[in-house]
Parts: structure tokens; C-alpha cells; sequence
């Protein structure tokens, strides 16, 4: 595999209003990074969350304070704090914050999917 570089402008921007994704492209599907943007909760009904049965990925926060719901526990986070959330643990986020997320295996959407507890 070659070295890449991509762009701001190449990144897929998929918009769920309280949650900006900026998904960059990626030369393999070993892992991925995007970035997100956060203002208020994703998902927004606060007894969803999300389950990502085959990739597990890191946060770090780069700007902002929020909440980052992770299995049983809930972190606080601010600048510079990491997070890591493991496959088949519930996920949310709230807060108005921005962080890159790093997922291995590459993210793909039919593995994951919003759940009420």
C-alpha cells in the first residue's frame, strides 16, 4: 500500500442534527478515522444508544466537554481525553464537544445499530 493523503473537502459529511460525522476516506478496511461534532446528544432520545457489534474504536476529544456513555460507565471528557469503547458495549455522546474517532475494523453501517434500554 502507497501512502495517502486526504483532504477536508474529501471527507463524506453525513449529518444527523445533533452529530456532524466527517468521514475520511480510507485505503483500507482495517481501520478508519472521522471526525465529529457534537451539540446536545447522539442519539438524541436519552434511553437509545448505540451498538457497534464489529468495530471497537478510540475517541480523543479535541475541543469542548461532554459526556461519553461507554458500556455501564459514563466519562466526562474534555480536551485531550481518550476514551475507548470496545464492540457490543452501548454508546452515546452528549455535550458540545468535537473528537476523532479511530475504528478497527473500518466502520461499515449494517453492523451497527440504535437500541432502547
Amino acid at each position: 500500500m502507497k501512502a495517502k493523503k486526504y483532504s477536508l473537502k474529501e471527507a463524506n459529511k453525513i449529518d444527523l442534527g445533533t452529530k456532524l460525522i466527517l468521514k475520511y476516506p480510507s485505503p483500507t478496511k482495517l481501520f478508519d478515522i472521522a471526525k465529529m461534532v457534537v451539540n446536545g446528544r447522539h442519539p438524541q432520545d436519552k434511553k437509545t444508544f448505540i451498538l457497534e457489534h464489529d468495530c471497537q474504536f478510540v475517541i480523543y476529544v479535541t475541543q469542548g466537554t461532554g459526556k461519553v456513555y461507554a458500556g455501564d460507565e459514563i466519562f466526562e471528557v474534555t480536551v485531550g481525553d481518550v476514551v475507548f469503547v470496545p464492540t457490543d458495549n452501548k454508546f452515546a455522546v452528549e455535550g458540545e464537544l468535537e473528537y476523532i474517532t479511530i475504528d478497527v475494523p473500518a466502520f461499515y453501517l449494517e453492523q451497527s445499530e440504535e437500541v432502547k434500554i
